[in-house]
């Protein structure tokens, strides 16, 4: 299944925050609480299905570091400078937003993180270990989607990132690259591409690679 309540999802998705914290406004030491870590549970999932919101997303908080990991690479969006931090959410697309049987057949990238900043702000996360170019073409499929298109097109920026075990000659002259940089361009974002770990700043999302 590929779930047709992204937006709403990214729009709509909030924690409950409980009595208890509302009147604990402070620690006993006397310190504010920390303000990017919430308690679950979420808000009820627009789809209905709390049990499938667990599996689509995996946190929503204002934490310093967003993470995405998988097959040896690593995704790292730091906000840490960011004052104040900004709400985000990761979703897992693959087996997530997307699951069985469609997941299996799908061309499909494996984290979508939405930042709840002043513009409104999706990364669309590819991790790989090997193939940059089906990469690429996972980055395209997802943006195009069509339940999913209306999710990523109501922001008013959207990224592509894709870490990987290593990086082929000459791939940004490829047309399949060339294209999707001036998608994501003409979305007010960009294409990047770094080899096992890549590390950007939230204020550096929008740089070009002097490569690209």
């Amino acid at each position: 299944m590929i779930c047709d309540k992204v937006k709403d999802c990214m729009e709509q998705t909030k924690h409950i925050e409980s009595e208890k914290k509302k009147g604990k406004k402070r620690l006993q030491n006397g310190k504010q609480p920390r303000e990017d870590r919430y308690p679950q549970p979420l808000s009820c999932a627009p789809c209905g299905d709390n049990e499938k919101q667990k599996k689509c997303i995996d946190f929503l908080d204002k934490r310093s570091q967003i993470k995405c990991v998988e097959k040896g690479k690593t995704y790292i969006l730091d906000q840490s400078k960011e004052c104040p931090r900004h709400e985000i959410i990761k979703f897992f697309v693959d087996k997530g937003i997307i699951t069985e049987p469609e997941a299996s057949t799908v061309c499909k990238c494996d984290n979508a993180l939405l930042i709840r900043d002043s513009f409104g702000t999706v990364v669309l996360v590819e991790l790989k270990g090997g193939d940059v170019h089906h990469a690429i073409k996972q980055l395209s499929k997802t943006l195009f989607q069509e339940q999913l298109y209306p999710a990523w097109s109501s922001q008013k920026r959207v990224f592509g990132r894709v870490v990987c075990k290593s990086t082929p000659p000459r791939i940004w002259n490829t047309d399949e690259c060339m294209d999707l940089k001036e998608t994501f361009l003409s979305l007010n974002g960009n294409l990047k591409i770094a080899e096992e770990i890549m590390v950007e700043k939230y204020n550096e999302l929008g740089q070009r690679e002097l490569n690209s």
